[in-house]
């Protein structure tokens, strides 16, 4: 990938993560924002991935803090697949790996329109 077209993907993912996380209920925002946010393009392991949180636990509130990892330029691909846009697709895919931090499964995160 070329290095403007990356340097665009991120920007663009920072703007979105940082105004989801300005959205979220005031007694949400502390945790959430002490959770790092980190981009790659792609996961060597699963290509299709499009984010990742570690140390999930389901019902509990992770004390690893993470971190999230948003796979920028799957989540590209998968947007020009299912024809939906990027920022939409980088803020539901942040929100679903955040809610993991929080211990929602994903039985929890379809709820919350988040699955």
């Amino acid at each position: 990938m070329k290095r403007a077209h990356w340097d665009r993907l991120e920007s663009d993912a920072r703007r979105v993560v940082e105004a989801a996380l300005n959205e979220l209920p005031p007694e949400l925002q502390a945790a959430a924002r002490a959770v790092p946010c980190l981009f790659q393009e792609w996961c060597e392991d699963d290509p299709d991935l499009l984010g990742i949180y570690s140390d999930f636990s389901p019902g509990e509130m992770s004390e690893a803090n993470g971190p999230i990892i948003l796979y920028l330029a799957a989540i590209e691909d998968f947007c020009l697949d299912e024809d939906c846009a990027y920022a939409d697709e980088v803020r539901l895919t942040f929100l679903h790996e955040l809610g993991h931090h929080f211990g929602w499964d994903e039985g929890d995160l379809e709820a919350r329109g988040l699955g």
